[in-house]
């Protein structure tokens, strides 16, 4: 079977939502490329629409497609851009424009509620005053009988949900991405009166699930804005609980039933969808549900789907139906590619702690790649193909570790390495790469290390706290945790996982990789979006100097129009080759 490169990567469908209308004879998928073509705006975007036996019955093809709904009687909504768009059973639209940039649009009733920034006029004098004129993503409501109107003021909505009578939102006073990290759960009444429900205090919340008095929620620390897992939070009538705490699985998603409660649970990449109330399992499998770092589940009309992939099986969307697994066929063309095998693999650190991760080798004395996800609370995980799996199509083995603050085992494991961003979470990297050694399920010198954000910076740390590795390729990560606060645009991020004040200085210095005191010998190559308002380039600009005067091997590649994570075609491609290139220049 051909082996997997990055031109057969670029051909995958990301599968990014799935809905049920409410009987369950009609499903639409959002699906998407996984890249962007040069200097275009939206990355392109289809809905597929299926009928129970997942027989397509037609596609929608609109860039820049947000969110998509059924209504009760099978209207199709979805918001592209600055337009909401009705698709009825006679397969004609109805179109509605809001002058600005539709969020979130979802079905309450006969009527649409929906989150956009409105849009003002520019003007010649485009001076600002830093934080002070962010634009207020606002909720509104279309009334067919009376029109359109906004409904919120002064209040910021990251997201909302409806049950067709009640509506939450987490929201925050200000609209700046770090105030994500301190929003509240709040009840939005039709009039304007906003009643804040929750408070998470230091974490983080998301996915609302609504059910007339009852709301739940995920709740944890986060690393990222729609990277969501945690316990979930039921808060009903003033009251809060914590129904899965002490779980020592991360819950994805939730979705309320007539019967009770179901939840999409992670246990070390084992998924499963079972009720809360009685336990009972409708599905579980090994390898990982899209979206990846948010995944979700659809349930209504007596039937289930999802997307869905392991090391054998390309990503697809599973339809539960009564006895029987319908799947559909996406991305069928890329399943007679390779499949790289993949094991669960789990060690002791230097403290006792339990870790866990996966290792794909086809041969143990190939050369290891170690790929630090990022996060830190997100995870790495199995799949038929994703970007790890092209390494191993170039002849590597791949070791994904989770470090402890990853998800996957629990709330506790998740923010075990809260006040310690760099110090024995790396430990548990290197512990684990020693165990595969040590056990004889790796047997090379030749150790690379790559990652992106968090693991970006843990690959730049890496090269200043071990010299085990043959080369770094570090990607839009972070060298000095104090320049990082002040330009970030997610002060309250580091924060919150540093729990510490940044202008003390000690942690924040004592983590950074460009104030330790070491003789550098592994070669690193940085690589850069010129964009990024989450890690700003200045980090690699730093690291670089700092580098490059002390006459250590580093290269800095540097891409223009990229924010956080490279999404053009050709820069991907770069991206990906020029990793592999440098590993193979240093053995």
């Amino acid at each position: 079977m051909e082996e997997q490169t990055i031109d057969d990567f670029l051909k995958f469908k990301n599968i990014e939502n799935v809905v049920i209308n409410s009987d369950g004879s009609a499903i639409a998928v959002l699906v998407s490329d996984n890249f962007k073509l040069y200097k275009k705006k939206y990355v392109n975007k289809s809905i597929y629409i299926y009928d129970s036996g997942l027989k397509l019955q037609h596609t929608i093809d609109a860039p820049g497609i947000t969110s998509i709904d059924f209504s009760e009687k099978g209207r199709l909504l979805y918001a592209a851009g600055g337009k909401i768009h009705i698709f009825n059973t006679e397969r004609n639209e109805l179109a509605v424009d809001f002058n600005g940039d539709i969020d979130q649009a979802l079905w309450m009733g006969d009527k649409i509620i929906f989150s956009g920034k409105g849009k003002k006029d520019k003007k010649e004098a485009d001076a600002y005053f830093f934080e002070e004129n962010d634009p207020l993503n606002e909720l509104y409501i279309i009334d067919f009988a009376t029109g359109m109107r906004k409904i919120t003021e002064n209040i910021h909505i990251w997201e909302f949900n409806t049950d067709g009578t009640s509506i939450y939102a987490v929201t925050s006073e200000k609209p700046m991405e770090s105030s994500w990290y301190t929003a509240k759960l709040s009840k939005i009444h039709l009039d304007g009166k906003v009643e804040t429900v929750y408070d998470p205090k230091f974490r983080q919340i998301g996915k609302i699930a609504v059910s007339g008095s009852k709301v739940a929620i995920l709740e944890s620390i986060m690393s990222d804005r729609g990277v969501i897992s945690g316990d979930v939070i039921l808060v009903e009538n003033g009251n809060s609980r914590n129904l899965t705490e002490s779980y020592d699985s991360t819950i994805s998603h939730i979705v309320f039933q007539k019967d009770g409660i179901y939840i999409l649970e992670n246990k070390m990449g084992n998924f499963r969808i079972r009720s809360l109330e009685n336990g009972n399992i409708l599905w579980e499998g090994s390898g990982i549900v899209y979206p990846v770092f948010s995944p979700s589940f659809a349930m209504k009309g007596g039937i289930t789907a999802f997307s869905y992939s392991n090391e054998d099986d390309i990503a697809e969307v599973l339809l539960l139906g009564k006895n029987k697994i319908i799947r559909s066929s996406i991305n069928s063309e890329l399943q007679k590619l390779k499949a790289y095998p993949s094991r669960k693999v789990q060690w002791k650190s230097t403290d006792g702690k339990t870790i866990y991760g996966f290792l794909r080798s086809e041969n143990r004395g190939s050369p290891l790649v170690v790929y630090i996800h990022g996060g830190p609370t997100s995870f790495s995980y199995t799949a038929f193909m994703d970007r790890t799996t092209l390494y191993a199509g170039s002849g590597f083995s791949v070791f994904l570790p989770n470090y402890r603050g990853s998800i996957g085992m629990g709330r506790e494991y998740a923010e075990s390495n809260r006040g310690d961003l760099g110090g024995m979470d790396f430990e548990d990297i290197i512990s684990g790469i020693e165990y595969l050694k040590s056990s004889g399920l790796v047997n090379t010198d030749r150790i690379y290390i790559t990652g992106g954000s968090y693991g970006g910076y843990m690959s730049a740390l890496a090269i200043m706290k071990s010299d085990i590795f043959t080369a770094s390729v570090s990607l839009y990560g972070i060298s000095d945790w104090v320049s990082f606060h002040g330009v970030s645009n997610l002060y309250n991020w580091d924060r919150i996982h540093m729990n510490e004040d940044p202008y003390r200085f000690n942690l924040y210095d004592k983590f950074s990789a460009i104030r330790m005191d070491h003789d550098v010998k592994t070669p690193i190559l940085l690589m850069h979006g010129v964009e990024d308002p989450y890690v700003p380039i200045g980090q690699y600009y730093e690291f670089y100097r700092f580098l490059k005067e002390r006459g250590k091997q580093v290269r800095f590649l540097v891409y223009p129009r990229e924010g956080h994570g490279f999404r053009e075609k050709e820069h991907m491609i770069q991206q990906y080759r020029e990793t592999v290139e440098f590993f193979n220049n240093h053995r």
